[in-house]
């Protein structure tokens, strides 16, 4: 049976093999200062006085040999809550070596990036900036057992407030960070690198998943777009709860612009890997009875859309060994999935993982990103209705008007140098 044991670090039998007397231990126990209490010598050990007095010590199994551990305590009774939380742990199979929990936070995010393969450079790049102005300059140096959830918290108010450690430029101070930012920073980054160590049983949990970030406030009118980072960090969290194809679905919306409708209506026969083309044929609808049928896109035609180059080798591995009439996107026995279904199964419990519930972050929130997306890579008003499948430019145009200020600018800043150009001739 898994056992603890609790030791006395200053108090010995003596040459006789008597205990301590309950009145020496008594003396011990009032005394202040340990080396007035009124216990005779032959009852003291060597460390007598020295550190803490109680040490809890248990046994594990390290490479197939037998290893002491052990831990040091001020007061009998943490010492005896801590032994039987460990024969607790090893009884149930959660035993974590200590030792791991003082690996330090700066080289654990190293390993942390150093393993992220899958994502572009620019990502990483910025995850490594961030850990690099704002995480390690409060937590680089410390232990994962230090990392606790109160003080990530008090961590929080100062990147709202400002003042918080930073590695900026020319010692500027730190000023209050966007909601947006502090969620990118708290979550995503220092909530990536807690769950690589919970992953490889480092620490017993990830104690930013209760630490709150400021809501990010909009209107009911307003839309939310969603950055490279976020979309990939839901995608993520859609296949640890449910399937890798829910990632899958989650990046063909955010970066194709489907709405989920057409998208868990494709079939296989409605994609050419070859021209990087998809055909919208049908959508999910409701049938106004509460029940949901195969319809015609929302504004009644079929329309192609253009699929990014770095999503065919995922829907090629989904296509293989299918007919042309097997959903693209299946269930796990092979039939359709439920819009419904998969938007309370799996986009919500991903939304709560990402930390995203509380700012309004809904399935179409991924259309709307892949319009901001376009725009900001120069997609003209025609090219993203086609894609995006408005009846109009007029609508396509009046949805995302707000997404073209830099080019208004930039339109402003030609005619200006076109005038003194011009002036220069005169």
């Amino acid at each position: 049976m898994a056992r603890a044991f609790v030791d006395d670090r200053w108090l010995k039998n003596d040459e006789d093999g008597n205990p301590p007397s309950r009145a020496a231990k008594q003396s011990l126990a009032n005394a202040k200062d340990p080396m007035k209490a009124n216990v005779p010598d032959k009852w003291r050990s060597a460390l007598y006085g020295q550190g803490s007095r109680w040490r809890c010590r248990w046994y594990t199994l390290r490479d197939g040999k037998r290893v002491q551990k052990s831990r040091n305590f001020a007061k009998l009774r943490d010492a005896e809550e801590y032994a039987a939380a460990i024969e607790d742990d090893i009884r149930r199979g959660k035993y974590r070596d200590p030792q791991q929990e003082l690996r330090i936070f700066r080289d654990v995010a190293s390993e942390w990036t150093d393993g992220k393969m899958d994502i572009k450079q620019g990502t990483l790049g910025r995850y490594r900036r961030e850990l690099r102005v704002y995480i390690n300059p409060k937590w680089g140096d410390r232990t994962l057992r230090e990392i606790q959830r109160d003080e990530l918290q008090q961590w929080v108010t100062q990147l709202t407030e400002g003042g918080y450690p930073a590695e900026l430029q020319d010692d500027r101070e730190s000023k209050p960070l966007s909601p947006r930012s502090i969620r990118n920073i708290v979550k995503v980054v220092m909530g990536g690198v807690m769950e690589f160590a919970l992953e490889h049983g480092w620490i017993g949990e990830n104690p930013i998943e209760k630490v709150t970030v400021p809501r990010i406030t909009q209107s009911d009118d307003d839309m939310v777009f969603l950055t490279v980072e976020e979309v990939e960090l839901l995608a993520g969290m859609a296949e640890r709860a449910g399937r890798p194809v829910d990632g899958l679905i989650v990046r063909w919306q955010a970066y194709t612009g489907a709405r989920i409708g057409e998208t868990l209506a494709l079939k296989c026969g409605d994609v050419d890997v070859d021209s990087r083309r998809a055909r919208i044929r049908r959508t999910w609808t409701d049938d106004g009875k509460g029940r949901l049928v195969l319809g015609t896109p929302k504004n009644g035609k079929p329309r192609s859309i253009a699929i990014p180059r770095f999503l065919i080798p995922s829907i090629e591995r989904q296509m293989e060994d299918m007919g042309d009439d097997d959903w693209l996107f299946r269930a796990a026995r092979g039939g359709n999935l439920w819009t419904n279904t998969w938007r309370t199964r799996v986009w919500r419990k991903a939304v709560r993982l990402a930390g995203m519930e509380d700012e309004g972050v809904t399935i179409h929130s991924l259309r709307h990103s892949y319009a901001s997306f376009a725009i900001a890579q120069g997609a003209d008003v025609k090219t993203l209705q086609m894609q995006l499948g408005h009846s109009s430019p007029s609508i396509t145009l009046n949805t995302y008007t707000a997404l073209w200020p830099e080019r208004l600018d930039d339109v402003a800043d030609a005619i200006g140098e076109l005038r003194a150009e011009q002036l220069k001739t005169v």
